[in-house]
């Protein structure tokens, strides 16, 4: 098997399944086609070694596979991208694997969704509902010794946005600082109440209101309270993308109960949408994308991406 595509919208899901696949290979090479080339990818897996080992080329390449309109340059581009790439899957590197990585849900009526689907293996992997997720996160505690009812598990699901990625921090803080046994709500309060809801909800509310100060006062205690950046990163990046897609039109009660979110924060996402025009959303979800790709490729120390964050957003 020479080609994949998985997606999901969970990093550390589609982090998984890479691994099963590249295993212990030290080959590895990371391409993000917002930055790089379909030709600058196609290039490396057609390049041979005097060795001849075998490597494995990771892509984040979302633009290739959603659905939805484009602008006109974009959509251009995506076409030669595709035509580039059907050609190559045709007659692929017998010694590297391409593996396609997509946080949104993809397109399968796109013809190269269809080519990869055949001639390679595609990976989707499906949202986790609430009730989905709260039993997994019974699962990841039993494995690790710990006995946690239905209600305590949802305790953690709920302050964890509903979010799998999120969540799962929030359980190595856990794992770090209670001992196995039985849990409680009680257990779990000052360990992933505080640090979410009162610290982490206040600093993305600061950086939405351009607040610097307040920014700054709530990211102070984040290091102590364990809190992982990245985390505070993908939450914030929700947020503005809900914003997005409010000012873009979308369906306010469609979105909310898709989103499960109550009355109170839809009115809040209401009154924060006018903060912005929608070019300005649209600008700072790409520079959020952004740091998180300089984050996890190795380029920015997230100790200060935080920092850089509210310094660029408060201005």
């Amino acid at each position: 098997m020479n080609t994949y595509l998985i997606a999901s919208e969970s990093y550390k899901l589609i982090d998984y399944e890479v691994e099963k696949i590249i295993q212990d290979s030290l080959n590895v090479i990371k391409y993000d086609l917002r930055t790089d080339t379909i030709i600058d990818v196609i290039n490396e897996a057609n390049y041979f070694s005097l060795t001849n080992e075998k490597k494995y080329i990771i892509v984040k390449s979302d633009s290739l596979f959603k659905s939805g309109k484009k602008d006109s340059d974009d959509e251009e581009n995506v076409s030669k991208d595709v035509k580039i790439l059907e050609k190559y899957l045709n007659n692929p590197s017998e010694l590297s694997t391409i593996i396609f990585i997509s946080y949104e849900q993809p397109d399968k009526r796109k013809k190269i969704f269809k080519q990869i689907h055949e001639t390679g293996q595609v990976i989707i992997i499906p949202p986790l509902n609430k009730k989905d997720l709260t039993y997994k996160c019974m699962d990841l505690l039993k494995n690790k010794g710990y006995i946690a009812n239905y209600d305590t598990a949802n305790y953690i699901v709920e302050n964890s946005y509903v979010n799998y990625d999120i969540m799962t921090n929030e359980l190595e803080k856990v794992f770090t600082l209670l001992k196995p046994g039985s849990l409680s709500v009680k257990d779990l309060k000052e360990i992933v109440s505080t640090s979410l809801t009162s610290n982490v909800y206040t600093y993305i509310n600061a950086i939405i209101n351009r607040d610097l100060e307040l920014a700054y006062k709530a990211s102070a205690n984040f290091e102590i309270l364990k809190i992982d950046p990245t985390m505070v990163l993908v939450m914030l990046a929700k947020d503005f993308e809900i914003l997005y897609m409010i000012k873009n039109g979308v369906d306010k009660r469609a979105l909310q109960n898709h989103l499960r979110k109550e009355d109170w924060q839809m009115n809040a996402y209401m009154n924060n949408q006018d903060l912005y025009t929608l070019n300005e959303l649209k600008k700072i979800i790409i520079r959020l994308n952004d740091y998180d790709y300089k984050v996890k490729s190795g380029l920015l120390d997230k100790s200060v991406m935080l920092d850089l964050i509210s310094l660029e957003f408060c201005e």
